[in-house]
């Protein structure tokens, strides 16, 4: 039986680059090299996944997240009951957010956001511009929709480096007709950071800011740097 935990990587506020919420993503663990590794399979039960969430929440010190859910569960109603369930019964978690990264069709979104969002439960669509790259259907899906994702990581895995700028801008603007909040992820240099701020995004993901780690140690480090803080200042 598989061990699993999640890691966490931070969302930034572009302008202030201050943590505004977590990715959590999944991680296995692996007793031959004793390290934890990206899964091949990401579908676990919801139970499992809020038990993470539970151990996750403990050592973050921003209680907003987002995790990844599966088509399958996402059109599940037991899974949304589920996450209600958990968010009503976890005072400290802020916000949830549930993170796609195929697109739904229009009717099961339509049939499913209100029921995310009647519990406060938001709805990202992530890898846009790649693995979800028809406008159309986007624009369609838009105002069922909280957040648009939009990954530089997979370009550059594509090979489509030309003309960033020129990619992204399409879906910041669609993004902005239906007051959708636009992240970038796969933020790797203050290059990347400036595109990001320049076709409009306002939060931003990506090594340039952390890498995933479990968020004990995430805890261990920050406590680590306002002691270096204060040492600075004696």
């Amino acid at each position: 039986m598989n061990t699993y935990t999640y890691f966490a990587q931070a969302i930034v506020n572009v302008a202030t680059r201050k943590v505004e919420k977590y990715e959590l993503l999944l991680r296995a663990w692996s007793p031959q090299t004793h390290e934890w590794y990206l899964p091949n399979s990401f579908d676990i039960s919801v139970g499992m996944q809020t038990r993470m969430l539970k151990e996750a929440l403990k050592d973050l010190e921003v209680k907003r997240v987002g995790i990844n859910l599966t088509p399958e569960q996402f059109a599940s109603r037991g899974v949304v009951q589920r996450l209600a369930r958990f968010v009503a019964q976890t005072p400290e978690l802020i916000e949830l957010t549930v993170e796609l990264t195929t697109a739904p069709t229009l009717t099961e979104l339509s049939a499913m956001a209100p029921e995310y969002h009647q519990h406060g439960i938001l709805i990202a669509l992530d890898d846009v511009g790649s693995d979800i790259d028809d406008l159309d259907l986007a624009a369609q899906l838009a105002p069922n929709v909280d957040i648009f994702k939009f990954a530089l990581q997979n370009l550059r895995e594509q090979g489509h480096t030309d003309d960033l700028l020129g990619q992204m801008r399409p879906w910041a603007e669609l993004a902005a007709q239906h007051d959708v909040q636009f992240t970038v992820e796969g933020v790797e240099t203050y290059t990347d950071l400036q595109l990001a701020r320049q076709a409009g995004a306002t939060r931003a993901q990506g090594f340039f800011f952390n890498h995933p780690i479990a968020p004990r140690e995430q805890k261990q480090r920050a406590f680590a740097q306002q002691i270096s803080n204060l040492n600075d200042l004696i």
